[in-house]
């Protein structure tokens, strides 16, 4: 009773995946003999899944919009689960360290061996500053205090390929 409990709840948690005869197979095969881990279960054996490339798993992003009801234009770099992301809304430039902030508490950014640039929940206030310090950079630290926690959360950003992607997003701002 135990296996059919295991086994349908797997199936329904795979039947969506393009694999899932293959793995509803495998799984029972794995059920029927007897002798398995909770590995042999839960992790499936995946193949043919395209890889994430490397400048989208760990390098800079750019993504721009115009917001078709009242013309806005948008563009923000950032990298996939960083701290650190830069932004042009409507020709106004802005950096933003951490997300989800304690209520009225600071922020800071410090790159390489600089002197720390301070902003209030996440927003700095010389973001021109900090983006020239970026372009010039290799390692940018944050820090911010995240909500409900209200201790200090720090972090690392490496910004190799910063300033091209900047120059990129530019070039798309301009072209919305």
């Amino acid at each position: 009773m135990k296996k059919l409990l295991i086994l349908t709840i797997l199936i329904a948690g795979f039947a969506h995946a393009d694999d899932s005869e293959q793995r509803i197979s495998e799984l029972t095969k794995v059920l029927e003999s007897g002798s398995y881990s909770q590995d042999d279960i839960v992790k499936p054996k995946r193949k043919n899944l395209p890889q994430l490339n490397a400048e989208v798993e760990y390098g800079w992003m750019v993504s721009c919009k115009k917001d078709i009801f009242d013309g806005k234009k948008i563009c923000y770099a950032h990298q996939y689960g960083s701290e650190l992301m830069v932004s042009i809304i409507n020709g106004r430039l802005g950096v933003f360290v951490g997300r989800n902030h304690f209520p009225r508490t600071k922020s800071a950014i410090k790159i390489d061996g600089n002197q720390t640039i301070y902003g209030y929940e996440g927003v700095s206030q010389t973001p021109q500053k900090v983006v020239e310090q970026m372009k010039k950079g290799k390692i940018a630290h944050t820090r911010y205090q995240e909500w409900p926690y209200e201790y200090n959360k720090d972090g690392e950003v490496d910004l190799a390929g910063f300033s091209e992607k900047y120059d990129e997003m530019l070039k798309q701002y301009q072209a919305l």
